[in-house]
């Protein structure tokens, strides 16, 4: 009861301490249990949202199906994109459906891509194969003047311009596209990365740095052997991996190629020894045995390159240009392509950067010569736009500042050719041309050696190759390309 003369309301509430409590209700009315259950909770909305991101892309689950089955609410996600708040208990519903991992909840894992070692086209077995292909056909000299184009909408920032090779293979489109930027921009410095994991194609490409050093001193050149995902930063997921990891670094003296092509030359030996690999008894894909970053600068300009040059667990990706060049095998699943190989290349690009993607379309002659023998076979079922609409899928909350980019046909789709003379196809077909022209067309469709081995025998491929080259007057085949681009701002 109130005392007398008060005009104010109070409530004896209890005891603290051995004492009655007095609440003045007219000034605040005490919060009970079940306000305090409805309060919307502090915690920002994209921690949340990052968590549901990936949780969804974890379990091939849609955003509006994670919502309906946690809290019962398919506008969920959007609301908290929208900046709405959420109570404790909604946000303990969440947590509880995140950290749920029963079979019931959570979908299985995709399962791993297993692929047979003899089938990898991309390897040492096709040595044969790969260099016939390159030097019959004018596909790298195509892809490189594709991939400049891309130099004309990129913006550098200082302290170099940054381009990732994924997939350096010989080397050849690397190297036409340094020269490209080095007309470009010829005052610039480079950062010039690249991934490999043969040995012969390391080989290869190293033979063409020296020339590229010496037209463009202000050069950081970088070849590595890791994964995709690792690549771009070198440095391994792995932390035993990473303790593993060789970092070689070589400084060029002198001022002529041919000097640098003497120490480069040096490296032989430890190249043998370490660029190393074996084949994943998980995937059956070839995996390195230690990584290894080979980091080449030139001594004279080791001043002015100090803040390229990469330091060993101090290495950003941030890069102005990534080429994935046929990165992926034609018949790789799609999630395969967009998880494992675009989606992480896609997170290496600073603003403004630009991944321009490059494989195989079919709908050519080449194809005509494989489905004249195999009348089913179709290696290149998967298009750009299912590609992008599955990174973009992938990427989720963190790729919202890239704009995906599949362009019509007219500019998309390019063409390169089987250079053959125009006698060789012209008049009668010799068989070095015609077998020329098969193998060009088995090692771009990807068609398994074991697959090959009772055609050959036969002889009848050849005939099927020459039909071809005479109705098309030539042989030649399409790629489709794509560009992923983060915004500047």
């Amino acid at each position: 009861m109130a005392p007398s003369g008060s005009s104010k309301i109070l409530w004896l509430t209890g005891l603290q301490g051995g004492k009655s409590v007095l609440i003045d209700r007219t000034r605040k009315k005490l919060p009970t249990r079940s306000s305090l259950s409805r309060r919307p909770t502090p915690m920002k909305n994209d921690t949340l949202l990052a968590e549901i991101s990936e949780y969804c892309r974890d379990a091939g689950m849609a955003e509006s199906t994670f919502g309906r089955r946690a809290v019962n609410d398919g506008k969920l996600v959007t609301r908290l994109r929208e900046g709405k708040r959420i109570t404790v208990d909604t946000l303990d519903r969440i947590k509880s459906f995140l950290n749920d991992g029963t079979p019931a909840r959570r979908l299985p894992e995709p399962p791993i891509e297993r692929r047979d070692p003899a089938g990898n086209f991309r390897f040492f077995e096709n040595r044969q194969k790969y260099l016939l292909f390159v030097h019959t056909c004018s596909e790298k000299r195509v892809i490189a003047q594709r991939v400049a184009l891309e130099l004309g909408s990129i913006h550098p920032r200082p302290p170099a311009l940054r381009v990732f090779d994924a997939g350096v293979g010989d080397g050849t489109v690397l190297a036409r596209v340094m020269r490209a930027m080095h007309g470009r921009y010829p005052h610039l410095p480079f950062y010039v990365a690249g991934k490999e994991i043969s040995l012969e194609d390391v080989k290869l490409t190293l033979d063409k740095v020296p020339d590229r050093l010496f037209e463009h001193p202000a050069t950081v050149f970088v070849l590595t052997n890791m994964h995709y995902a690792e690549a771009p930063w070198l440095t391994p997921k792995s932390p035993v991996a990473a303790a593993a990891t060789i970092w070689k670094e070589v400084v060029l003296t002198g001022a002529s190629s041919g000097e640098f092509e003497t120490q480069i030359g040096e490296l032989e030996s430890f190249l043998e020894e370490n660029w190393r690999a074996n084949v994943s008894p998980r995937s059956g894909m070839p995996v390195y045995e230690r990584p290894v970053a080979l980091v080449i600068y030139r001594e004279d300009h080791r001043f002015l390159l100090d803040a390229v040059i990469p330091r060993a667990g101090k290495v950003e990706a941030n890069f102005d240009l990534v080429i994935a060049s046929q990165p992926y095998r034609a018949k790789s699943s799609l999630t395969f392509r967009a998880k494992k190989i675009i989606a992480p290349l896609a997170r290496s690009l600073r603003p403004g950067g630009r991944l321009i993607g490059i494989h195989s379309y079919g709908h050519d002659p080449g194809m005509e010569i494989i489905q004249s023998v195999w009348p089913d076979e179709n290696p290149f079922s998967v298009n750009r736009h299912e590609i992008l609409r599955t990174v973009k899928y992938e990427l989720g909350s963190s790729g919202r500042d890239l704009n995906f980019n599949a362009y019509a046909d007219h500019r998309s789709i390019f063409r390169y050719d089987m250079e053959a003379l125009p006698n060789e196809v012209t008049g009668a077909i010799g068989s070095s041309t015609a077998f020329a022209a098969w193998n060009a067309a088995v090692y771009n469709a990807q068609i398994e050696d074991e697959r090959l081995t009772d055609i050959t025998q036969s002889g009848r491929y050849l005939d099927a190759t020459r039909e071809v080259l005479r109705r098309h007057n030539g042989l030649w085949f399409y790629d489709e390309s794509y560009v992923i681009s983060r915004r500047r701002d």
